[in-house]
């Protein structure tokens, strides 16, 4: 059977990703730090009829992303399809003229260093085995800034260079990777709920296009299965 690991699982798009490759006979690896959301989801997805497990995992700590990895390969071996999705606004993004060092220092490790870890860790692997595909949910400000957004877009640009970079060397070996940019507002998200309680008050309601999450599930598929882009706007 094969494999999808979704690194930052949420009950948004990780959770749509999951029913989306359920339904084609993948099993599922949920990864979050949110114990009872996780189970929450394993149960939704058991009642779907999919296969799915957990792995507890902080994706800014190094040591607890480096356990879940040796948790996952030692349960299910390399997965298929990697999804990396961190879920959740846990703070707003800082604009470009208040982005200072320090600042952007702490925003680095969950938009750039842990998923070059988690690839850097999965990748070779997958190129020896010669199948395999790796996907990272991105915004749309890493092609077309967006001041209010720095924080977020200039280290997610770093990480769309390594992509890009990386596919270039695995993709001859039969191994995709890609990444998902997305330009709308995704539904039952935490950003959702934000927007929806006032908290992006700045930004006309009838300016936000929105998105359900089982759409983006279906670009995610198609990049993994049959799309050659290494890159696709959503």
């Amino acid at each position: 059977m094969p494999h999808l690991a979704v690194f930052g699982a949420g009950p948004a798009l990780g959770l749509s990703a999951a029913r989306r490759f359920g339904r084609a006979g993948y099993s599922v690896t949920l990864v979050a730090r949110k114990p009872d959301r996780l189970d929450h989801m394993r149960e939704g997805l058991a009642a779907d009829g999919i296969a799915a497990d957990v792995l507890l995992a902080d994706l800014v700590d190094d040591a607890q992303v480096d356990a879940a990895l040796a948790d996952l390969q030692a349960r299910h071996g390399l997965p298929d399809v990697l999804l990396y999705s961190p879920d959740g606004l846990d703070r707003f993004p800082v604009d470009a003229l208040a982005l200072d060092a320090d600042i952007l220092r702490s925003w680095i490790p969950v938009n750039l260093t842990t998923p070059v870890r988690i690839l850097h860790a999965l990748l070779p692997g997958m190129a020896d085995r010669g199948s395999g595909a790796v996907l990272v949910a991105q915004g749309s400000s890493v092609r077309t800034p967006r001041a209010a957004l720095a924080s977020v877009s200039v280290p997610q640009s770093g990480l769309l260079n390594y992509l890009r970079s990386v596919d270039q060397q695995v993709r001859p070996r039969g191994v995709r990777v890609g990444s998902l940019q997305i330009d709308r507002l995704i539904e039952t998200s935490a950003a959702q709920t934000l927007f929806d309680s006032g908290h992006f008050g700045t930004v006309e309601m009838d300016e936000v296009v929105r998105v359900h999450p089982d759409a983006l599930a279906e670009d995610l598929f198609e990049m993994a299965t049959n799309d050659r882009d290494v890159e696709r706007a959503a």
